[in-house]
């Protein structure tokens, strides 16, 4: 009882400072860097029995090849060590697709920029792949240029996968898998999963506004929703979390938990006249509380799990869940408790 007496409505003032930090940590510093599923680019994974210093990696990869936005992290459990490489791409490799891209583009309406275009391609693709043209002309040509692109790229990846070898004494077979997303296909990914994002969110709210028709209890609602997803995108920008197709999900799995928490709140407060409304609250707290702490439970056991074995997906799903729930934490029993509570009991006072 003690928690919502005197002036219970100072605890707003927690909410509302942390939701303009969180928005100036997703957008400003250090800001949600987006996953290569949205940007396009390419991961590397690799996994070995011993450590791998990333630092020490990155200065020998940056003197070798020239990247575009390295980014390489380490990994450590105690089933295995490795290290993830991301990058959007190398600048001589991305000069000979665009090359080829414009050959293919060029081939019906101009054959001879096409033919050079292509020649341009074999000679950039060359840096990690020696072709000649063999004097082909045309369509064979650009055929040509191609098949030399595909294994001057293969070629770079093998190249990447050796320098790693060499400089870190790994044995001759260790796991080494290549993701590539081309930027075209990440543009996709990423206008797709805004528009599902935005659909679910408006559907949310409709339901919300049909199921309590009062103003103030649905804003409440909405807005809980939105401070779980802002705390998750906060400390996914502060732990290096990407935004990718696998948070987003978990970030859409908060907007419902979050409505449920809440919903269950605001039913019990507006619809329930068995009780004061500030025992009601404390009530729907403990319900609440274990709901949230059971499943905060769970999530660390994932996240334990997929830590120990080194599963990416998993993990990263599991910690933004895990940010979320400290979000619906304090935004339930901070902001949407105190509302309601003073909903109610001026509606209570204005009756008498």
């Amino acid at each position: 009882m003690e928690l919502y007496s005197g002036n219970y409505k100072l605890y707003l003032v927690v909410p509302l400072i942390l939701t303009l930090i969180f928005a100036f940590m997703i957008t400003v510093s250090p800001g949600v860097k987006p996953g290569i599923d949205l940007k396009g680019g390419t991961q590397i994974i690799i996994r070995s029995e011993q450590p791998v210093d990333s630092s020490k990696l990155k200065e020998i990869l940056e003197e070798r090849f020239d990247f575009v936005d390295l980014a390489v992290n380490s990994i450590s459990s105690p089933t295995s060590n490795g290290v993830n490489i991301q990058f959007a791409g190398e600048t001589t490799l991305q000069q000979a697709k665009e090359e080829l891209d414009q050959a293919k583009l060029l081939l019906e309406s101009n054959p001879a920029e096409a033919e050079a275009r292509a020649l341009n391609s074999i000679q950039f693709s060359s840096k990690f792949f020696q072709a000649s043209d063999e004097g082909l002309k045309g369509k064979d040509l650009i055929e040509k240029a191609d098949e030399v692109y595909s294994k001057a790229k293969d070629s770079f990846h093998q190249s990447i996968k050796s320098t790693v070898a060499s400089n870190f004494s790994l044995p001759s077979e260790f796991f080494f898998s290549t993701k590539e997303v081309p930027p075209v296909l990440g543009q996709t990914f990423w206008d797709n999963a805004l528009l599902v994002s935005i659909i679910a969110f408006f559907g949310i709210i409709i339901v919300i506004f049909f199921f309590f028709r009062e103003i103030i209890p649905s804003v409440a609602v909405i807005y809980a929703g939105i401070f779980d997803v802002l705390t998750a995108l906060a400390l996914m920008a502060l732990t290096g979390i990407p935004l990718g197709l696998n948070s987003i999900p978990a970030l859409l799995l908060l907007i419902g938990y979050s409505v449920d928490t809440d919903i269950l709140l605001t039913t019990r407060l507006l619809k329930r006249r068995d009780k004061t409304p500030r025992k009601r609250t404390l009530d729907s707290m403990k319900t609440g509380l274990t709901m949230t702490f059971t499943t905060i439970a769970v999530v660390l056991v994932m996240l334990l799990l997929s830590f120990w074995y080194q599963i990416e997906v998993m993990f990263n799903i599991a910690a933004v869940i895990l940010f979320g729930l400290i979000g619906d934490l304090i935004i339930t029993w901070m902001m949407n408790a105190p509302i309601l509570l003073w909903y109610v009991e001026r509606k209570q006072k204005v009756k008498e």
